[in-house]
């Protein structure tokens, strides 16, 4: 049966933080330092556990009035391919049944293919509106990347959720 535990009350802290890492590109993902510091009521990290308590993956997702964001999702290699990742993704969704959305890179490698085609999978619309993540530390230059939804998003709830990612997620304000 798979089990979340939130990040502080796990165990799994080294795992989680190897995870992170190994599974998000640096320019993708904050500091896993930030992560554990983030003193938000609607922000929440959870391992994903299985048997007696064997990690098997991260998913962090912030709780907005409007929708919910899953930030990261990872299952670790050792457990990929064995349908753990939709399981583990669809118990989720089970406890969220408002509108969800995520951030995926654009498909330029086969790795971001298969994301695109698994959130796909999962019932995920891709909405065709441009969307740039801003960097987490403001150092760098914003990505080009896809929002991904339970529900389609029209023109008018795309631009609200772009400035409440914007705005909670990556504290950003964009030049007018």
């Amino acid at each position: 049966m798979i089990e979340f535990t939130t990040l502080s009350e796990s165990g799994h802290h080294h795992f989680a933080k190897e995870l992170f890492e190994e599974s998000f590109p640096k320019e993708e993902r904050p500091p896993f330092s930030q992560l554990e510091d983030r003193d938000e009521n609607n922000f929440h990290f959870l391992v994903a556990t299985i048997d007696d308590d064997e990690p098997i993956g991260i998913l962090s997702y912030w709780t907005f009035e409007e929708f919910t964001y899953i930030e990261h999702f990872a299952i670790a290699k050792e457990y990929r391919g064995q349908g753990l990742g939709r399981a583990v993704f669809l118990n989720f969704m089970m406890q969220h049944q408002d509108q969800v959305v995520l951030e995926i890179e654009l498909p330029n490698t086969e790795t971001a293919e298969h994301r695109l085609e698994f959130y796909g999978d999962m019932g995920f619309t891709r909405n065709p509106q441009e969307y740039w993540q801003p960097s987490y530390d403001g150092k760098r230059l914003a990505i080009p990347m896809i929002i991904m939804s339970k529900y389609e998003l029209d023109d008018g709830e795309f631009e609200d959720v772009k400035q409440i990612l914007y705005t909670n997620v990556y504290r950003y304000t964009p030049k007018k």
